[in-house]
């Protein structure tokens, strides 16, 4: 009678000793990658060289602006506001003041009420007619959005007001 012999199917056996040489392998990138991620945080948090802060001193809302103390702020962006008239005009406006970036308070203030002072600004043009905005000056308009501005305003005030862009369409 023949013989007949097993042969079990599967996947082919490798070779043990290519497995533990790739393995090695993995272990020495996941080793190297370990010490890259320790290595950096050491660096980030001990040896990193300290920036010399030079604290600036708070302004006093007297005191005048020189060109190098302070920042213009534009973060209001350019605002279209309807008039109050039946056939309402459109306000184009781009205001911008200038800011100490040295007092952060304030400027996180500024930066977190853009939309109460958008609005502020579009209420006030939209309570005028074209004519009336015609028979107000400027300086007059300014005036009236700075101490508007300034009333929601606590951990500062805004000096001076400064119009990048100012048009009326009827």
């Amino acid at each position: 009678m023949p013989r007949i012999e097993y042969r079990p199917s599967g996947p082919p056996q490798r070779n043990p000793r290519s497995l533990v040489i790739f393995y090695r392998i993995l272990l020495v990138i996941v080793l190297f990658l370990v010490l890259v991620i320790l290595g950096g945080s050491l660096y980030a948090l001990i040896l990193r060289p300290k920036s010399a802060a030079v604290p600036v001193p708070p302004a006093s809302p007297a005191a005048p602006l020189a060109t190098g103390d302070a920042n213009i702020f534009t973060g209001l962006g350019r605002l279209r506001c309807p008039t109050a008239d039946p056939n309402p005009g459109m306000v184009i406006l781009q205001a911008a003041f200038p800011y100490y970036p040295g007092d952060r308070p304030f400027s996180e203030e500024l930066v977190s009420r853009l939309k109460e002072l958008r609005n502020i600004s579009v209420a006030y043009f939209a309570a005028l007619s074209v004519e009336e905005l015609g028979r107000k000056s400027e300086a007059e308009i300014k005036a009236e959005l700075l101490s508007r501005y300034n009333a929601i305003l606590r951990l500062g005030q805004i000096e001076i007001l400064y119009f990048n862009e100012y048009m009326v369409i009827e």
